[in-house]
């Protein structure tokens, strides 16, 4: 289980490297308004194109390291929406009145985690909204006594650390545009077939067994979605899904789950979810479970007794690759 750190000079490090993780896909700092009208004030803002994210973080009195961040592209001279905040305490110690926290594993490696509490002042966004309608990577942590479910945001030290932070902020700004309102049927978008970031995860029930793997869970299942969108394939995901091929009809021709945990527990969890999610399809799809390593072979064998493929996926860079794609999608064609 995660435990909340409260040393101080802990806080400060991470704050530090925090930062300088955000700062190395940076493209450009930017005057702007932060607020709305009557009660804005200016700040620098740094944006990356490629994250699709700004961000701007500074020290508030003796409160806290001020973390903010948004989603909408600088520019004009109305005040900035802030999408969401991850802050954490200056002086250490438990503050369950922020968002943010940073948490330890019996490993010790930290991660930053989010508690749900979002604001923006429209009716309904709080962290109930947060809780019921966030996809992403949960886990359990201990928070001076008590156990806490938060969202892992992402590993610090991880080199993929800026896209886990800019996928967490995409989101909850996708949960605050719905949220006016956000129902069961908008979330489910089983007829489209354009991926969706937001449902790249899993709900608050699940907690994973390794927090580590399970930050890099959306990124890649959307690396995986932009390769097949290059190769043609029409491809859509939904709240239950985590990605799928349709023919020109409509039908799901290829279904797809991830494990990023190489844990036989994640194994077994993952081959359940194709066969259930796939259970109430008209046709029976080619089943494909996406691996952090190949499987053995007795796994091996037992799993095309049951029709499912297997396609360990690899790290270049900060990008998933997928060896075996091609010939998996030159059979099902």
């Amino acid at each position: 289980m995660l435990k909340v750190i409260e040393d101080e000079g802990v806080i400060k490090r991470c704050q530090r490297q925090f930062v300088r993780s955000l700062q190395q896909l940076s493209d450009v700092k930017l005057p702007v308004k932060l607020g709305h009208p009557g009660a804005s004030f200016t700040v620098r803002v740094s944006w990356s194109e490629q994250m699709g994210i700004w961000f701007c973080s500074r020290r508030v009195g003796d409160s806290r390291y001020w973390n903010v961040f948004g989603v909408e592209k600088p520019g004009g001279s109305s005040a900035l929406p802030i999408t969401c905040e991850i802050n954490f305490p200056l002086r250490g110690g438990i503050d369950r009145k922020m968002g943010g926290a940073l948490a330890a594993d019996g490993r010790g490696r930290i991660f930053v985690v989010h508690r749900g509490k979002i604001g923006g002042g429209k009716r309904g966004v709080g962290k109930s909204l947060f809780e019921e309608h966030y996809r992403g990577a949960w886990a359990t942590m201990e928070d001076g006594g008590v156990e806490t479910d938060v969202v892992l945001v992402g590993m610090l030290k991880s080199p993929r650390f800026p896209q886990q932070v800019g996928q967490f902020v995409r989101k909850i700004g996708y949960i605050k545009r719905h949220a006016d309102p956000l129902s069961s049927a908008q979330l489910t978008i089983f007829d489209e077939t354009s991926p969706k970031e937001e449902f790249m995860g899993r709900g608050i029930d699940t907690a994973p067994p390794d927090p580590a793997f399970q930050c890099d869970y959306g990124l890649v299942i959307k690396d995986l979605s932009v390769l097949l969108a290059l190769r043609g394939c029409r491809v859509g995901n939904d709240d239950s899904r985590d990605l799928f091929v349709v023919d020109d009809h409509g039908r799901v021709k290829l279904l797809f789950q991830l494990s990023t945990d190489p844990s036989t527990f994640s194994l077994h969890a993952g081959i359940a979810e194709l066969l259930l999610q796939s259970s109430d399809l008209p046709e029976r799809p080619t089943l494909v479970l996406i691996l952090p390593v190949s499987p053995d072979e007795d796994v091996t064998r037992k799993l095309k007794k049951l029709d499912i493929n297997v396609i360990a996926f690899e790290w270049e860079g900060t990008r998933a690759i997928f060896p075996g794609l091609d010939v998996l999608l030159s059979v099902c064609r």
